[in-house]
């Protein structure tokens, strides 16, 4: 393959985490990138009552990807019953993969994943990670990789006064008390929310974010999404052209070898607002386990990608099945 120029035109499919970390590695090596996102730039749209994102008690049309109703992955918050809701339709932060026998929550909008997620964020035991991914050296990733990326990210563990003393970790207390009793033993859960300000929401000195019932559908506040990190420093180099509210529906490589990208852009409510083709000559695919598959999949079957007809094991493997792990692991 040959090498990349920066006068190359490159295109990431996705801004989660992958897509995010992806764009500021180019960035800052001089390369300007296309970020394609089919979910909304939150940052750049208009405040509602004064906020972004919808709370857990209160969805509209921002809190659920074109859907009649809400659907959340559990059934109380706090000990108070969550119940669906019905909602106009609209370019929510929340999206849903649904599949015969599950479903998978994905984040909609520029920063992916980390804008819906709880925001936990583990290093998996050094034991597990060898055992699947033994071809990746664990030992760099230990050293290397891991700590950079919670450092990028904020990742810190919660503090020992919020865990011992405040009201809304009353339930964490009481887990680990009875998890003691049962004879089991108890880890905290690393998080990249800012606990200074969760301090704050919690004694009513900052507009309650977390504290507020807001995270499936995103958090105005408090929260280091990767907008407000990795990607906030990668469209900082002014090197990164964001693409909200586009989809890439067709993957097709030429014979010159350049990629063909066809892209949908609608707005808020659906409405499509153009079609066009655009052309890279570097395509990288974050658009999340099911999106990227998805991309490929269909890039098989139309047999746009020379030579991805004979990889038999695209689109396997994957599902809500798991290999049992040992204790230790």
């Amino acid at each position: 393959m040959p090498s990349l120029s920066q006068e190359h035109r490159i295109a990431i499919i996705g801004s989660g985490y992958g897509g995010s970390v992806a764009a500021q590695s180019l960035a800052d090596k001089g390369f300007r990138v296309d970020l394609i996102e089919m979910g909304c730039d939150w940052d750049a749209m208009p405040l509602v009552n004064g906020k972004t994102f919808d709370s857990m008690t209160s969805p509209t049309a921002r809190s659920t990807w074109f859907s009649d109703r809400t659907d959340v992955p559990f059934s109380y918050l706090a000990g108070l019953p969550i119940i669906n809701r019905r909602i106009d339709r609209g370019a929510g932060a929340l999206g849903m993969e649904r599949f015969a026998q599950m479903k998978v929550y994905v984040g909609r909008g520029v920063g992916g994943g980390s804008l819906v997620n709880g925001g936990m964020a583990v290093t998996p035991r050094k034991s597990y990670f060898q055992k699947v991914l033994p071809q990746l050296d664990a030992d760099e990733m230990y050293s290397t990789y891991f700590p950079r990326a919670n450092a990028q990210l904020g990742v810190a563990e919660p503090p020992a006064d919020i865990l011992a003393t405040a009201s809304y970790y009353q339930f964490a207390r009481v887990a680990a008390e009875q998890a003691k009793k049962a004879g089991y033993s108890t880890v905290t859960v690393p998080n990249v929310y800012d606990w200074d300000y969760m301090r704050r929401e919690g004694i009513k000195r900052e507009t309650r974010s977390a504290l507020g019932a807001e995270v499936i559908y995103g958090n105005n506040s408090g929260k280091k999404t990767l907008p407000r990190t990795i990607l906030q420093a990668a469209r900082a180099t002014g090197r990164v052209t964001v693409k909200p509210l586009t989809e890439v529906t067709r993957l097709r490589r030429s014979a010159g070898g350049q990629y063909e990208l066809t892209l949908k852009t609608i707005d808020f409510h659906g409405v499509v607002r153009s079609e066009q083709t655009q052309t890279y000559d570097r395509v990288i695919l974050a658009a999340g386990s099911v999106g990227s598959t998805r991309l490929l999949l269909r890039a098989q079957a139309e047999n746009l990608v020379p030579g991805l007809r004979d990889n038999t094991d695209l689109g396997k493997g994957w599902g809500p099945t798991a290999t049992p792990c040992s204790p230790d692991d």
